[in-house]
């Protein structure tokens, strides 16, 4: 069963129940799509149910989007939206955070700003293969043969806020900031701002206990990142996969049911 909320902050929010009855504790999602594309509706039905039978509650939210938005207004909504959802929804029960990708990046600076502000944190962080910093998005990535062109991406809504791209029709406008490696111009990001929006190493080692994986060849996101963060959240538990895809929960493979299973018997 689920429900929608419609949220003060701008965006709506996904709220799926669990499948048996127990003390409330609930999961955040936060959505992948390098903060350009990408919709709460992309939890993916094995990682839905994995949380469910578990007895959590899991409430996936809508964030703003670049470069409609600049990484300064996305965080700051992020805050009011999760500021919102644990006052009105959680209430003081358990809760803790799962990422995918820019998701994770997101859930990342959260938890680090809620621990500078003394706030209550995530008993756990649920990482697929995210990262902590922006140093990567300057580096050639090519994720796809196609040339991307300006005249490709015209018809794609770049200025007015937009919170949800349930289409995946911004997918398009995200590749050509890759390829044209136009991400920190979208973002907004300058050397007098950069390290506002990263983690050190330093703030990895007080993160809470991390449930980490990725993929050994991602073309998307370098495996450097997760691997980095198991190392310094000793408390946590890696689990690599080996040759699949960045975005690898999308497959139908072996691999993939593993890493379910682990995260399983891994959550309280």
């Amino acid at each position: 069963m689920k429900k929608q909320v419609h949220l003060t902050s701008g965006g709506e929010a996904t709220i799926y129940l669990p499948l048996t009855k127990m003390a409330p504790r609930y999961i955040l999602y936060f959505h992948g799509g390098g903060l350009v594309y990408g919709s709460k509706a992309d939890l993916s039905e094995n990682l839905l149910r994995t949380f469910l039978e578990r007895g959590y509650t899991v409430i996936s939210f809508d964030y703003l989007l670049a470069p409609n938005s600049s990484l300064s207004e996305i965080f700051a909504q992020l805050k009011q939206t999760w500021y919102e959802i644990e006052n009105t929804i959680i209430q003081g029960a358990p809760f803790s955070f799962c990422g995918r990708s820019a998701g994770s990046y997101l859930m990342l600076l959260l938890t680090k700003c809620l621990q500078k502000e003394t706030q209550t944190l995530p008993q756990q962080l649920i990482n697929f293969y995210g990262y902590y910093d922006l140093k990567f998005i300057t580096l050639p990535r090519k994720l796809t043969s196609k040339g991307i062109t300006e005249e490709m991406i015209q018809g794609i809504n770049q200025k007015t806020p937009i919170f949800d791209d349930s289409f995946m029709q911004r997918y398009l406008l995200y590749l050509y900031g890759v390829s044209h490696q136009l991400l920190t111009q979208f973002y907004g990001i300058t050397p007098a701002n950069q390290k506002e929006f990263e983690l050190t190493l330093n703030d990895l080692t007080t993160l809470p206990p991390v449930f980490s994986t990725a993929s050994t060849s991602d073309n998307e996101v370098p495996f450097q990142y997760s691997k980095t963060l198991a190392r310094k959240n000793s408390a946590g538990k890696f689990l690599p996969v080996y040759y699949l895809p960045h975005d690898f929960l999308k497959e139908a493979d072996p691999a993939v049911t593993t890493v379910l299973k682990a995260l399983t018997e891994w959550l309280d």
